[in-house]
């Protein structure tokens, strides 16, 4: 690592009250419906009437990985603001945008999970597996049918508050509202510039040391040693999360792979510490898509309570563009590979979360990474 690293970096833009939302316009809603009807007139059908079990998500429909984007799912006059929008997600003085409006009760939820696929296609080209089975969506919510402890699930299928972290290895990182929280379950970002200016000389080069260990194995104790943050190809880029940093909790107590040092632990402390006193606060409503760029932002959740006859429900996609995208760091390259690799053909597509929870045998307390085994 080099010894001159910035004193200062850029500010984020300052923005207004809710000038980061993007509020469908009535001409906007009838083109996805549009889209939407041309998409299920297309010969490739609508969804495949297949069973797929989607590994800890239940079983939902097959859909293949090319069948929703910009050519089945046509928007001649919404795609040109999505594209703007996509310019400024790949800003990291932007990075983030809210696009809000649709009206997801008029949809079943085949049709909204189309949608939502066909407007993403728009920001992002590529989708990426969020875990070894190829699933492309994950549910985030804690299912009232559900009977096994909050203790022992993964941190995003509870109503436990979550910490700042990046999903590791995710470029884009996409999240629909289909139900929200009767009391809090907000989102807050913060960008990674703004957490760089506040922290210390010294705190900034422990981040920066490619000493990180990030378990991907748990049978096998496979590790790599990352970065948490990067500079590459003149820009600052983050891939922490405290849940992923040193063994697992349930790793053998001999262990070959490294703990974290205090040195380290302290500064993951200071960089929630400071992420907090600059974070944006986000609460999203039912149909809300919210679009972040993982590399430039981190983000938490707030805990929260459901109402008797709703779940807080989030459906999160990982995407790449293929044409904006940035490059990836070798300390970071890892997980994106993973994500983004192909290892799938054919992504599977849970429409609803699990009606059974299946106990992981590796939690993980914030983004559900699964480990490899």
């Amino acid at each position: 690592m080099t010894d001159d690293i910035p004193l200062s970096l850029p500010l984020p833009r300052n923005y207004g009250k809710d000038e980061w939302v993007l509020q469908f316009t009535e001409d906007d809603k009838e083109e996805i419906r549009r889209a939407l009807q041309h998409f299920k007139s297309e010969p490739i059908g609508f969804l495949k009437r297949e069973s797929v079990l989607a590994a800890n998500h239940g079983t939902g429909f097959g859909l293949e990985v090319e069948e929703v984007n910009q050519r089945s799912f046509p928007l001649p006059i919404l795609s040109q603001k999505l594209e703007k929008l996509a310019n400024d997600l790949h800003d990291p003085r932007q990075a983030f945008f809210v696009l809000s409006g649709l009206d997801i009760d008029q949809y079943t939820v085949e049709e909204a999970t189309i949608i939502y696929l066909g407007v993403a296609s728009y920001v992002a080209d590529q989708r990426g597996a969020q875990d070894g089975a190829g699933n492309m969506l994950t549910h985030i919510t804690s299912s009232k049918l559900w009977n096994v402890p909050e203790s022992v699930r993964h941190g995003i299928h509870s109503t436990k508050a979550l910490p700042f972290h990046n999903d590791m290895g995710a470029d884009i990182l996409a999240l629909l509202a289909r139900s929200t929280a009767g009391h809090g379950g907000n989102t807050y970002l913060t960008h990674v510039t703004t957490v760089y200016n506040k922290l210390t000389d010294e705190e900034r080069r422990v981040l920066l040391e490619p000493n990180w260990p990030v378990q991907t194995s748990g049978r096998l104790e496979r590790f790599y040693l990352g970065q948490a943050l990067a500079f590459h190809d003149g820009r600052l880029m983050s891939s922490m999360d405290p849940h992923r940093f040193g063994p697992h909790p349930k790793a053998d107590p001999n262990t070959k792979i490294p703990k974290l040092t205090e040195t380290q632990r302290r500064v993951l402390d200071r960089v929630s510490e400071v992420a907090k006193s600059a974070e944006i606060k986000l609460s999203l409503k039912k149909g809300d898509m919210l679009f972040f760029n993982n590399w430039a932002v981190i983000h938490r959740r707030d805990a929260y309570q459901d109402g008797p006859d709703n779940s807080r429900h989030l459906v999160r996609l990982w995407l790449h563009n293929q044409r904006l995208g940035w490059s990836i760091p070798g300390t970071m390259l890892e997980p994106w590979l993973k994500a983004y690799g192909g290892r799938f053909n054919n992504g599977l597509y849970a429409l609803d979360p699990a009606a059974t929870y299946k106990i992981p045998k590796y939690s993980a307390g914030s983004a559900a990474f699964v480990l490899d085994d």
